[in-house]
């Protein structure tokens, strides 16, 4: 008999680490970033349109996808008008005789 017995099997498990959910593979706390209530690759949190790396705090959300505010969160889910296109008539055309602003 030894004094001191080793034995290879732990007692308890160890926490899994949680899954990047951009790229699905473990996410260690020295490169996690917490957004949206996930943890994240700090390379992974990316805007779902230009796929720029985005900081945590400063981008906006929209069905569980992050996206930079500015430009691309308003391009694709803010009010149409000015500077958006969509649909509603140009500034360049406003005050204009046939701008359909002026029609009613």
């Amino acid at each position: 008999p030894t004094l001191c017995s080793y034995s290879p099997i732990m007692p308890w498990k160890p926490p899994a680490n949680p899954k990047c959910p951009s790229c699905g593979k473990d996410v260690f706390f020295a490169e996690k970033v917490t957004a949206l209530g996930k943890d994240w690759h700090k390379s992974c949190l990316k805007c779902g349109k230009c796929s720029k790396t985005l900081a945590n705090g400063s981008f906006s959300e929209h069905e569980g996808t992050p996206y930079c505010t500015k430009p691309c969160y308003s391009s694709l889910f803010g009010p149409a008008g000015y500077g958006r296109g969509g649909g509603v008539e140009s500034h360049k055309s406003f005050g204009q005789a046939d701008s359909e602003l002026l029609k009613k």
